[in-house]
């Protein structure tokens, strides 16, 4: 018995087609953003794509194999400041640089890896800590020519502008007022998905699957023939050169690299960052970056009126709002974002793997309430409500509140779910025609079905309106 309201088979037309949903919803995402949103907003969703790679790079050691290092940020720095470095005093472009960066933070990881990987727990956080934190000054360093080649505490800008050739400006948001900020975000998209696909490949490698059997047990992973130091070193390796890459695609974006943007503090931030989008989750880097940045930004402009005292931004006490989100994420959701949301999933949609010969583990059958089931009831009362909190959520968009604002996204985000009533109301018809359901049942799925096609295509519609006027 499944309390799943859709329980299908891995890599069956059902479950295909709820992935087509959701890279239907991801591919609709990525191209309404620099359509939608205004120039600096489209700035604060790159950084927060670059910093979902920097996460990621942390996530590599700490959640992929097992190690607390928290000194990414350097590598971020040094990535940064190559990329200055090279472009503008050898007036070499983006691309070729890019080759360069990766090949200096590998090194960079082997050189500080080598030793720092001898140590564990607190101690090699406290070597990492270190490493975060004296990086800024070595920056300014005159001493060895280091402040001619980063600037010093001026920072170093880069002159070369980021502009679509004329064979490119069909991206949306690229011709118009957006140009530079949507021609960088669609740059950072690609990097970010290349990024995505190879480091799966790693993970899915034979010495991914060391990283991973290091994690998870140090001395199995001996016993069985892993070589410990080379495979922690070259995982470390890899993550620095992925943090240099977050650093490139930062100098890419913003034009101007500073010491300053690399301090301690931005090391915690990724740390955050990784615990709230999930630690060891290929996921979590991407959902903690746009979490760190956004609601960062959301808290500075909250304002709370406390009787004699009144709790904003800009205020002492700012910190306090996002510490108490951060909190409240502990409670309520100890895994991380992406944990959550796939406990969330699995109460929509349980997806049953399958045996080498192909068939599922489990037979579909046993998931299968019978002649009791309530699928319908709760598929057609989620096809209700997502119209009617839809509704909800543009009338509450009239009162000028951020919070009110924040909850008014929310509950028009609910109209999303439309495809999971349409799924659930026409398996629970077919379940009916086959004689497994009663007649009381027909009703309810129906209506799932029917409301839940509407909404559905509603989506569709909006987000084709929006794109046709805007693009």
């Amino acid at each position: 018995m499944s309390g799943s309201l859709v329980v299908v088979a891995k890599n069956s037309a059902e479950h295909k087609r709820w992935k087509y949903v959701q890279w239907a919803y991801l591919a609709g995402f990525l191209l309404l953003t620099p359509l939608v949103l205004e120039p600096f907003e489209i700035g604060k969703m790159n950084r927060a794509l670059i910093m979902g790679v920097a996460i990621l790079a942390v996530n590599l050691v700490v959640g992929f194999n097992g190690m607390l290092a928290l000194g990414h940020s350097a590598f971020m720095g040094i990535g940064a400041f190559v990329t200055a470095s090279m472009v503008q005093d050898e007036n070499w472009d983006y691309w070729q640089v890019l080759p360069v960066v990766l090949i200096v933070g590998f090194l960079m990881g082997v050189i500080i890896g080598l030793p720092a990987l001898r140590v564990k727990g607190l101690y090699l956080a406290l070597v990492t800590i270190a490493q975060a934190a004296v990086f800024p000054t070595l920056v300014n360093i005159d001493e060895l020519g280091i402040a001619a080649r980063t600037g010093g505490p001026n920072g170093k800008g880069v002159s070369e502008e980021v502009i679509a050739p004329s064979y490119l400006e069909w991206l949306p948001g690229v011709d118009g007022a957006r140009g530079g900020s949507a021609y960088r975000f669609w740059i950072i998209v690609l990097m970010v998905g290349i990024t995505m696909l190879l480091i799966t490949n790693y993970l899915r490698s034979r010495p991914g699957r060391a990283v991973l059997a290091i994690r998870d047990n140090e001395a199995g992973a001996a016993v069985y023939g892993v070589n410990l130091p080379i495979a922690k070193t070259m995982n470390f390796a890899i993550s620095a050169a992925l943090g240099s890459l977050a650093g490139l695609m930062w100098c890419l974006d913003k034009g101007f690299v500073a010491g300053q943007d690399f301090t301690f503090l931005l090391a915690i931030d990724l740390i955050i960052g990784l615990v709230l989008g999930g630690v060891g989750t290929l996921q979590g880097g991407l959902v903690g970056g746009l979490f760190v940045v956004w609601v960062n930004d959301l808290t500075k402009r909250i304002s709370v009126p406390l009787g004699l005292y009144t709790l904003n931004g800009d205020g002492p006490l700012a910190k306090a709002i996002f510490g108490l989100i951060l909190i409240l994420f502990t409670f309520f959701a100890p895994g991380g974002i992406v944990s959550l949301w796939r406990l969330i999933s699995t109460k929509l949609i349980h997806v049953v793997p399958l045996t080498p010969s192909g068939t599922p583990i489990e037979p579909l059958e046993g998931f299968d309430p019978g002649m009791e089931s309530n699928r319908a009831d709760t598929a057609m009362k989620m096809s209700i409500a997502g119209p009617v909190l839809l509704g909800v959520g543009w009338l509450l968009m009239n009162v000028n509140s951020l919070i009110v604002g924040v909850l008014a996204f929310g509950l028009r985000m609910t109209i999303l779910l439309a495809p999971v009533a349409m799924l659930v109301g026409t398996n629970e018809l077919k379940a009916h025609a086959e004689g497994n359901r009663p007649d009381s049942v027909k009703g309810p799925a129906t209506m799932a079905r029917n409301l839940g096609a509407l909404g559905f295509l509603f989506v569709i519609g909006y987000a084709l309106q929006r794109f046709i006027l805007t693009y």
